[in-house]
């Protein structure tokens, strides 16, 4: 029985697939009419999905700086220690904490920081240069 169907299924089978043309059909951009020369190519290879979101620490010369800054909106003026304090945590260190000074904002209105120290300011108002030092009191010009 099974003999009887492969002889009869064999040559349905070659004959179906001789009969079956494929065709391949190269275009070019030139070869399309007007109103078909929009092509938009299957792109997956781009840096959207190559790279993982954040960036690993390596692909950095030097480490990006984290800030947290989710105690702002869960309780309005408290540091972070109290934040984190009132949810369960602890707190073994704070790294830099003894160089922060809480100047007056108001020493600082008008003035666009230069420097990342923020010792260099332009005046908005007149354009002139304006040194502060770490207290916000305005110094003289450093010497060059």
């Amino acid at each position: 029985m099974f003999s009887a169907l492969r002889q009869v299924a064999r040559p349905l089978a070659r004959a179906s697939s001789q009969a079956a043309k494929t065709t391949t059909t190269t275009r070019t951009f030139a070869a399309l009419s007007q109103g078909e020369n929009v092509v938009v190519p299957l792109v997956t290879d781009s840096l959207e999905w190559t790279l993982s979101s954040p960036p690993p620490l390596h692909q950095f010369e030097e480490p990006p700086l984290i800030v947290e800054c989710e105690h702002l909106g869960l309780k309005p003026g408290a540091e972070v220690e109290e934040v984190l304090e009132s949810q369960g945590e602890t707190i073994s260190d704070i790294v830099g904490k003894e160089g922060w000074l809480a100047n007056d904002p108001k020493l600082y209105e008008g003035l666009i920081p230069q420097n990342v120290e923020w010792t260099e300011f332009i005046d908005e108002k007149t354009g002139e240069w304006v040194y502060l030092d770490e207290f916000g009191q305005r110094v003289d010009a450093p010497k060059a």
